[in-house]
């Protein structure tokens, strides 16, 4: 088999949740203790199994239905890991994977990634029982640095425990003893809508990190059933003050411990900024920008439903600048909900508009050698977005200064949606990352698998594709005919139809055969999707949702309480309570 596997049955040691790491030991370096778990972590091997491979990509399993410039393959390094997340690589030449393992607390695992001569990869885990790690980067010190919703930690993969990690060969099947962790940030939120952290050093003040803190709510609404002006208060509580959310927060760890003692915060009105990147040279942050979702509940002119409107942003950050959020979006647009309010001339404008809802997750300039000249020095762009604009790696033209606004963004994966004979998944890349061989590593959570992409100068001039539109589905007759059923409907289950399903669903669980967890959720089907969400399901388990029961599977997944959080981010909280209200009044099945 052409990868080293490394689940162990029996479970050798285990560590303290990351959570009870702050409380208890202040950021002390400790020994974890020994217990055990199920491997939560690691699921069913769904990267070869799951993608049509055909072919060799640099001696891994090259993925078939990919369209890529010429002489460019991308290849399968590891499967089975579950929400696989940031990707970092060490002086060493191992890479340091993080598995979030689900949107549940404490499932998530650190790994050690190996290449061995024959082009392979094995694996281990190092660390588990860790709080939803996704932000990984290698420290001024050489050492992998992880992060938590509630801070960010450093180890020593290579240290001299009782059962060292060996520095070069395969590793054993098992996990090995887990080296001390030690808190170097331990003031992060991790609460609300964007818990996750991501960070980056700085080049020029190698200690100094720069750290997302993502907003709490979706557009600062006070509440589901939240209406403007007062439920859209202006300020905004949680974007403004010395702790807000939607910030950009300055780390020093520059004293002996490397520890951080407080933080000050570089800039403001940012909603998520999950892919942050230094350019090499003149030092600029760049910032890319999950924005908003649910535009068109305030005014139903704008559409956000095939992901149009509002456009993800690339941000130069300028410290102490205010970027918009939530009062404004796009290029000085204001929002729905607080025009008459606000002047968004007073905030800074975005660099680059993205598509609507692409949902940058990770990005990186190009530093290799590997790549043609038309990568040198730009910026790649990984699109996590399950609409039609998501799914894709890009690269963006820069100045030599890392500025964008060169040319528009090209197109270095796409055809990444899932096939009509479901023998090929959506794609959903997180982490971008330039490995020193020039390589270019992609994490991609929704299938659990580390892609590595390549290129030959034999088979191709590698350049970037220009973009082109997304492909639209082909609707037959009867969706045409449910759609115009489903505009018309006024009852409960409708509005869940149009606002939960037909927007964050039926892109997995409307493609079969195959349907997504065995769950089949047609476009604008009200009255079918009710049926199948109140059916008894084989084996004796419960339906999806029973009438008057908020702690159904249904809620519980779109909470991701006890189960991986479907859709991957959740849902809006307008869109739960629209779930929750029609649970509440029977879940009735459209008439």
């Amino acid at each position: 088999m052409w990868l080293r596997r490394c689940s162990a049955p029996g479970v050798r040691s285990a560590l303290l949740p990351l959570g009870l790491l702050g409380a208890v030991l202040l950021g002390a370096a400790f020994t974890p203790a020994c217990a055990t778990t199920q491997d939560d972590d690691v699921g069913e091997d769904v990267g070869e199994e799951a993608y049509t491979t055909q072919g060799k990509c640099d001696g891994l399993p090259r993925l078939k239905n990919l369209q890529t410039p010429p002489g460019v393959c991308v290849g399968i390094v590891t499967t089975g890991i579950t929400f696989a997340r940031g990707i970092a690589e060490l002086p060493s030449g191992d890479f340091v994977l993080a598995a979030m393992g689900g949107w549940a607390l404490d499932k998530g695992s650190v790994w050690i990634l190996r290449r061995l001569p024959d082009g392979t990869y094995s694996r281990t885990r190092v660390a588990k029982l860790i709080d939803k790690p996704s932000g990984v980067a290698v420290g001024p010190d050489g050492l992998p640095y992880i992060g938590t919703p509630n801070g960010i930690f450093r180890f020593d993969p290579y240290e001299q425990t009782a059962d060292p990690l060996p520095r070069r060969g395969a590793f054993r099947d098992t996990d090995y003893k887990q080296p001390r962790l030690k808190l170097v940030i331990r003031d992060l939120p991790g609460t609300g809508r964007h818990p996750l952290s991501r960070f980056v050093f700085d080049k020029r003040s190698p200690w100094t990190v720069y750290a997302n803190v993502g907003s709490a709510s979706d557009n600062c609404e006070q509440g589901a059933s939240a209406q403007p002006p007062s439920g859209f208060p202006s300020p905004c509580p949680e974007a403004e003050g010395d702790n807000a959310r939607g910030v950009i927060r300055k780390y020093d760890l520059s004293n002996p411990d490397h520890v951080a003692n407080g933080f000050t915060v570089v800039a403001r009105g940012l909603r998520n900024s999950m892919a942050l990147a230094v350019h090499p040279t003149s030092g600029a942050l760049l910032q890319s920008e999950n924005s908003r979702d649910s535009i068109n509940k305030r005014d139903a002119s704008l559409t956000d439903h095939e992901g149009d409107l509002p456009h993800e942003e690339i941000n130069v950050i300028v410290p102490g600048a205010h970027y918009g959020w939530p009062y404004c979006y796009d290029n000085g647009a204001v929002a729905p909900e607080y025009r008459g309010r606000v002047d968004c001339s007073r905030y800074t404008n975005p660099a680059l508009l993205l598509p609507g809802h692409a949902a940058p997750l990770g990005m990186a300039f190009y530093t290799g050698q590997l790549f043609p000249t038309p990568y040198q020095g730009n910026l790649l762009v990984g699109y996590h977005g399950y609409r039609s604009h998501g799914h894709r790696l890009t690269l963006v033209p820069v100045d030599a200064n890392g500025i964008p606004g060169a040319g528009e963004p090209l197109d270095i994966i796409r055809g990444w949606e899932k096939s009509a004979d479901g023998n090929d998944p959506q794609g959903a890349p997180v982490d971008v990352m330039v490995a020193k061989d020039g390589s270019i590593y992609l994490t991609e959570d929704k299938n659990g698998t580390v892609l590595r992409v390549f290129f030959d100068r034999t088979q191709g001039d590698g350049a970037p594709m220009r973009p082109v539109a997304p492909t639209q589905p082909v609707v037959s007759a009867d969706e045409q005919a449910r759609c115009r059923d489903l505009a018309r409907r006024t009852d409960p289950f409708s509005a869940v139809q149009r606002d939960v399903i037909d927007t964050a669903c039926v892109s997995c669980h409307g493609v079969g055969p195959g349907y997504a967890g065995g769950l089949r959720l047609d476009k604008c089907d009200a009255v079918g999707n009710a049926k199948r969400l109140r059916a008894a399901r084989t084996g004796g388990r419960e339906a999806y949702v029973t009438p008057q029961n908020l702690n159904s599977e249904l809620v519980l997944r779109l909470k991701g309480q006890g189960y991986p959080q479907m859709p991957a981010g959740g849902v809006s909280p307008e869109q739960l309570e629209e779930v929750e209200a029609w649970i509440r009044a029977g879940a009735p099945i459209p008439q």
